[in-house]
This record gives C-alpha cells, sequence and structure tokens, in this order.
C-alpha cells in the first residue's frame, strides 16, 4: 500500500495544472465475443489523464464547437481482466450546436490501440455524449468542464455511445458500451495536505530502499 501511495503521490506531483483528469463507467451492450468473460452489462472502467490542451477551432467562435488536442496523454480502461489503452487522446464539445445534435462532449483515442498487449494501428476506443435539438444548458460554455452528468444526454443510441474497435472496416468491433458516469478529477495543489504526506511517504520509501540495496552490497 505504501508503495502504491509513494508511486501515486510522485506522479501527481508530476502533472502540471494544465492536467484533465476524468474517470468514466460504462455497461457493455454489444460484443464479438472476442475477449473472453465479456458479455452483455459487463462494465468497462476508463482513465483518461492529458496535458496542455489546445482548442483547434478557437478562431472559429461562430461554430458552437471546440476541439481539444494535448501535448501528451493516454487513456486506459478495463473490461473484465481485459486492458485497453491508447494514445493521443482528443475531445470535442458542442454548447447549442442547433444542429442535429444540440450539446455534446466526446472523447476519443488517437493511433494505435493496444488490446492486452496486442497493437492494433488502426484502432479506436472512446465515447459519444450528446443531447437531440432543442435539449439545451447541458454543455455550457466550450471550456473543458468540470462537472459531466452523463445522465443529463439523450439514451438515443446514435447519441450517446461508447465503442472499441480494431479498425474501421465491417466486422472491425470489439464491443459497444453505454456511459453511465463521468467523473472530472482536479489535479491536487502541490500545498495540499494530503499530497504532501504522501510526497513524505514516497521520499521515505525511496530512503528505504536505497538504504537496503546499501546493506546488500555490503553483505
Amino acid at each position: 500500500m505504501k508503495r502504491f501511495i509513494a508511486g501515486f503521490a510522485l506522479s501527481t506531483l508530476a502533472l502540471t495544472a494544465n492536467a484533465y483528469v476524468i474517470n468514466f463507467t460504462g455497461h457493455v451492450n454489444s460484443t464479438d465475443g472476442s475477449l473472453s468473460g465479456v458479455s452483455i452489462g459487463s462494465i468497462i472502467q476508463g482513465h483518461f489523464l492529458a496535458e496542455e490542451p489546445t482548442n483547434t477551432y478557437a478562431r472559429f467562435n461562430w461554430t458552437h464547437r471546440a476541439n481539444y488536442r494535448f501535448a501528451t496523454g493516454n487513456i486506459s480502461a478495463n473490461v473484465e481482466g481485459h486492458a485497453i489503452s491508447a494514445g493521443s487522446p482528443s475531445i470535442t464539445l458542442y454548447d447549442n450546436l442547433n444542429s442535429n445534435v444540440e450539446d455534446g462532449f466526446s472523447m476519443s483515442s488517437g493511433y494505435p490501440l493496444i488490446i492486452d498487449g496486442v497493437t492494433y494501428t488502426n484502432g479506436a476506443f472512446g465515447f459519444n455524449l450528446t443531447t437531440k435539438p432543442g435539449n439545451t444548458g447541458v454543455i455550457n460554455g466550450l471550456n473543458l468542464p468540470s462537472l459531466i452528468d452523463a445522465s443529463a444526454f439523450d439514451e438515443h443510441s446514435s447519441l450517446t455511445y461508447g465503442y472499441l474497435q480494431r479498425n474501421g472496416a465491417p466486422g472491425g468491433s470489439v464491443l459497444g458500451f453505454r456511459v453511465s458516469s463521468v467523473t472530472v478529477n482536479p489535479v491536487p495543489e502541490p500545498s495540499s495536505p494530503w499530497l504532501i504526506i504522501a510526497a513524505g511517504l514516497a521520499l521515505a520509501a525511496l530512503r528505504h530502499k536505497k538504504a537496503s540495496s546499501t546493506i546488500k552490497r555490503v553483505d
């Protein structure tokens, strides 16, 4: 446990103030059967961590849309013990788009996608949360939101869905899922008491490890 706290503290200290961190949970609603143990209703849990966002649509302030790219970042997830990971994630926001969708929050991975250690060059992983025309007020503004209420988006499968794909070809889908919750995790300030304590444990653990290795060399 101390080792986990130490590692978490050091990784958190490495984050910048421009980091964006979310956790999400969903339930599988379709599967091709290729992942053992995964069935309809299986829980998928994911983690998104990225830093230094840039809105590539910032100059088009009339679009009611933002597309955030990040200098660094990754998405990871687990479903019934199967590990999923991908880099270069992005986030798209819609606010009163006044089109076939109104408001929206979408997260997608870049390439490649890795499932259980196997790399898929054209794989994709992510989810889409949008509202139908007239359902406004779910997304307010085009800054990265600090609160996301997954239940406020419309339930129709064309508006709200998650996906895991080996490629974009027919038959390339591994599974689909419905997002049940999205939690935005603020990055703690380095001065917060718990982080100072955790960092202290991290340093103590490192010193203990160094002392132990010194004793072994002497023996």
